[in-house]
């Protein structure tokens, strides 16, 4: 006689009863309605990137064969449900799809996304440029002065020493001081100008600051000739008529001086009213 190994079976009445190997028992167990299960990450991933995720055909329930009376069927088996995808499980690939970012295409799609550090570069950039631009506006008309202005103090040595005459010169006539007068200019220069004695050069100095105001000499250029060195200057002032500052007149005059090495000092030696 055939036996059917204990386990549950269809009992014919749409129930799995237990079968203990020799009759059926008391136990009974209905069977869950089937249900669609979740879909699962890798069926999200595939479903993102185009694929079809195949789903392996459900396994017909055994049926009951006809043997024994009263026992199931001998060459029934056990039903077996199948059992569900459980990530990290033997027998299931592990990880995302080959090629698909780390944490699957789901966990990268909704990431936060990082913030761009680039509008700190623009700024940075933008105060080197207003940085730029105020140093142009500063350096410019500096520039522009210093190449106005070039060579009016001398290049050299000897260059700056016959501005020194001139400036010297200037002074004796502010303050009428004959001293100055001596050591700025040649011998030659005082008796062809008639600045023979220090008096007559008083007199002249004295009635030059009656009539004129605001006297100003600005050396515009300083040029080596051979051995001598040749200064120009621009001189403005303000001409006072009759003594009666209501009747003054602005004025300027450009000269150049003729400055010579006497072997102690640069003196002046001429003077050219252009």
């Amino acid at each position: 006689m055939k036996t059917t190994p204990p386990g549950w079976y269809d009992d014919g009445h749409g129930a799995l009863r237990w079968w203990d190997g020799t009759q059926w028992t008391e136990h009974v167990a209905q069977p869950d309605a089937e249900s669609s299960p979740a879909p699962t990450e890798a069926e999200i991933v595939a479903g993102q990137l185009g694929f079809e995720h195949e789903t392996a055909p459900a396994q017909a329930a055994p049926v009951a064969e006809p043997g024994v009376t009263g026992q199931p069927g001998l060459s029934a088996q056990p039903a077996y449900a199948a059992a569900p995808y459980t990530p990290g499980a033997q027998g299931y690939p592990q990880g995302a799809y080959p090629g698909a970012p780390a944490g699957g295409a789901f966990a990268a799609a909704t990431e936060p996304r990082k913030s761009s550090k680039l509008w700190i570069v623009w700024v940075v950039l933008g105060v080197v440029l207003l940085g730029i631009v105020i140093a142009a506006a500063v350096l410019i008309p500096l520039l522009m002065l210093s190449a106005a202005t070039a060579g009016s103090t001398g290049d050299t040595d000897d260059e700056r020493a016959a501005v020194s005459a001139v400036e010297l010169y200037d002074d004796a006539w502010q303050d009428g001081d004959c001293d100055a007068l001596t050591r700025a200019t040649t011998e030659n220069f005082r008796v062809e100008n008639g600045f023979t004695d220090c008096a007559t050069f008083e007199d002249q100095a004295a009635a030059f600051n009656a009539g004129l105001d605001d006297y100003d000499i600005r050396v515009t250029d300083v040029e080596t000739l051979g051995e001598e060195v040749v200064v120009t200057t621009e001189e403005t002032y303000t001409e006072i008529a009759d003594g009666d500052d209501a009747g003054s007149a602005q004025g300027s005059a450009v000269y150049e001086y003729t400055v010579v090495d006497s072997g102690d000092a640069w003196l002046i030696d001429s003077v050219v009213d252009e």
